[in-house]
């Protein structure tokens, strides 16, 4: 989910120890004062701030006998790999998450001004995201991919997107009446200058709002947000032992499949990234 969302991705080079630093540059201020003819203006100095990460490995495996290996009716082997990547991906995933949703740009949804006063009725609409965005532009947040923001989404915050009456005309009305408008195919389009990536992985917090409702934290995305790492020297692999007779397992009777990842992710900017807090119609189950 967040590693697409043009990220600056920078790598640790082997024997390159396990930190790392991102440094972010500060914009100039406008040089209002006119030059005097033949003389040099003093200049600006330029402002950089560092922004360290130290990256940490992750790791997980399923271990199997050789009686399935060789016996089972599934091919377990490679039912078991494809569910380790998926594992792995979910799992890097929820550590960026983790990272982008402590930011410190915080919008509510409604009248609310905390996560505790967040409650029903207090959706995802339209007036959120132009909030969401007019906070962006206003910090001079650049744009990540065709001139639009992005926003993380939940399927359940699609659906009362898609309830909203702003957004459905403006789909309506402004896009072509046809079978590839986001209303007949239900894919989501462009909309206030945001275009949206739909996950299940989203942020909930649940029972965290008013009267114990689930509160859900929807990330708004400029360009350069955060970083992510990773080591050039140990790439994200998956690995597999096979029955084979070892000292832990003298009579080759089980096999492990496995991944490990060397991973981290550090906001670079706060400025470039808001978070939208707010409610769905529909009750996470619990």
């Amino acid at each position: 989910m967040l590693t697409s969302n043009k990220s600056e991705k920078r790598n640790i080079p082997a024997r390159g120890g396990k930190s790392i630093e991102f440094r972010k540059f500060s914009a100039l201020a406008a040089a209002t004062t006119a030059l005097t003819e033949g003389t040099p203006p003093s200049g600006s100095n330029l402002t950089i701030t560092a922004v360290s990460a130290v990256i940490a490995q992750y790791g997980d495996y399923v271990r199997g006998s050789d009686l399935v290996e060789t016996q089972a009716i599934d091919n377990v082997l490679a039912e078991t790999s494809e569910l380790l990547g998926e594992q792995m991906g979910l799992t890097l995933d929820v550590i960026d998450r983790a990272v982008l949703q402590a930011g410190t740009n915080v919008i509510y949804s409604g009248t609310a001004t905390a996560r505790t006063a967040v409650g029903s009725g207090m959706l995802f609409d339209a007036t959120v995201i132009r909030r969401g965005v007019r906070t962006l532009k206003r910090q001079n947040a650049k744009p990540v991919v065709d001139g639009k923001f992005v926003a993380v989404i939940h399927p359940d915050t699609t659906c009362d997107l898609f309830a909203d009456s702003d957004v459905k005309q403006a789909f309506q009305y402004a896009r072509e009446r046809a079978t590839g408008n986001p209303l007949f195919t239900g894919e989501l389009g462009d909309f206030m200058g945001v275009r949206f990536v739909e996950t299940t992985n989203a942020m909930i917090y649940a029972s965290a709002g008013l009267s114990g409702a689930d509160v859900y934290g929807t990330l708004l995305i400029g360009k350069n947000a955060y970083g992510i790492t990773e080591l050039d020297a140990m790439a994200a692999e998956s690995t597999f032992v096979g029955t084979e007779p070892s000292k832990t397992d003298p009579l080759g009777q089980y096999w492990v499949s496995g991944w490990k990842a060397a991973h981290c992710a550090v906001i670079l900017d706060q400025y470039n990234l808001v978070r939208a807090e707010h409610v769905c119609t529909i009750k996470q189950a619990a």
